[in-house]
């Protein structure tokens, strides 16, 4: 490459940079009705912040799941309706319910559009993986935002984002205090068996907490259509500054135990430890406060001077 080819690139990289995110709103019928009552929610990310506003909605998309994974307030979806799963929802049920407003996301329910603009009111917000301006935190606090506003809900969004910022504050201190500031950190999850890890994209909300510690991420995952990609264990030793956040309880996991391991770096100055978290990949601003709340927990636990164990 020319050296005026590079600089070109570089500048066409720079405004790409500095383009202002896309609205939060992908796509939204003509009228919605002022401070809704009876609303659907056809994924996670949106069914959380309904219950982070205080709203219980009349159906949700697999409600089932957002238990199991011990997601924020979920004892609050007892009694709602099933609308079978976020990529093939059951709209006969979901016409049943009579709902005065759908919410859906454009990664999931983009194709769906049409059909559900002539059932209801909907509003699709746009969550992708794509490069942006705004990461996963940000998409969730602005989110809540417009719905805050939809519903006339602004005094308790106000409440959840001072949560998210006091903690996110905490996060970027407590990594300043252990000198993290400025070194690698990443975020794995463990695939103990066979001995490999699986990175994570920018746009997940646990690699999007991570990027606000003030380190780099040694294994950028960038691609649109790309979630999660597989580094083996030897990568590790390339990255011998990295400061490892492990999603998941693998602490007992043989492969912990290996010599392998506790001859790499992270492990041998203690620079690793397991977030308890089941969910990393998307949520809003609850999910995010309590998976810095662990990786905090984490943090304070890492430290050259401790054994690996």
């Amino acid at each position: 490459m020319t050296l005026i080819a590079a600089i070109a690139l570089c500048l066409v990289s720079l405004v790409a940079n500095a383009e202002p995110p896309k609205p939060i709103v992908a796509a939204q019928s003509e009228t919605i009705p002022d401070e809704p009552l009876r609303i659907v929610s056809l994924d996670d990310l949106t069914t959380e912040i309904l219950l982070a506003l205080g709203i219980q909605p009349v159906g949700v998309a697999n409600p089932d799941s957002y238990r199991w994974q011990g997601k924020p307030l979920a004892d609050s979806l007892d009694g709602v309706e099933s609308l079978g799963t976020p990529q093939q929802p059951n709209l006969e049920r979901l016409v049943g319910l009579q709902p005065d407003l759908i919410l859906g996301v454009s990664s999931l329910h983009v194709s769906l559009f049409d059909r559900l603009d002539r059932l209801a009111p909907t509003v699709m917000y746009r969550v992708s993986l794509e490069p942006s301006p705004r990461d996963a935190v940000d998409v969730g606090k602005a989110i809540l935002g417009h719905l805050a506003a939809l519903t006339g809900r602004e005094a308790e969004a106000e409440v959840v984002v001072a949560r998210l910022e006091q903690v996110l504050d905490k996060g970027r201190r407590v990594a300043r205090e252990r000198g993290m500031a400025g070194e690698p950190i990443a975020v794995l999850y463990p695939l103990a068996e066979q001995g490999l890890f699986i990175v994570s994209n920018e746009q997940t909300l646990v690699v999007s907490l991570a990027n606000r510690l003030g380190g780099t991420n040694p294994w950028p995952l960038r691609e649109g259509h790309t979630i999660h990609q597989r580094i083996e264990i030897h990568a590790l030793a390339q990255a011998p500054d990295a400061h490892i956040f492990m999603i998941g309880n693998f602490s007992g996991a043989p492969m912990f135990e290996s010599p392998l391991w506790r001859a790499l770096p992270a492990a041998r100055k203690h620079r690793y430890g397991f977030l308890a978290t089941n969910y990393w990949s998307f949520g809003g601003p609850l999910t995010a406060t309590v998976i810095m709340k662990q990786m905090i927990d984490v943090m304070n636990g890492m430290g050259s001077d401790r054994p690996s164990p």
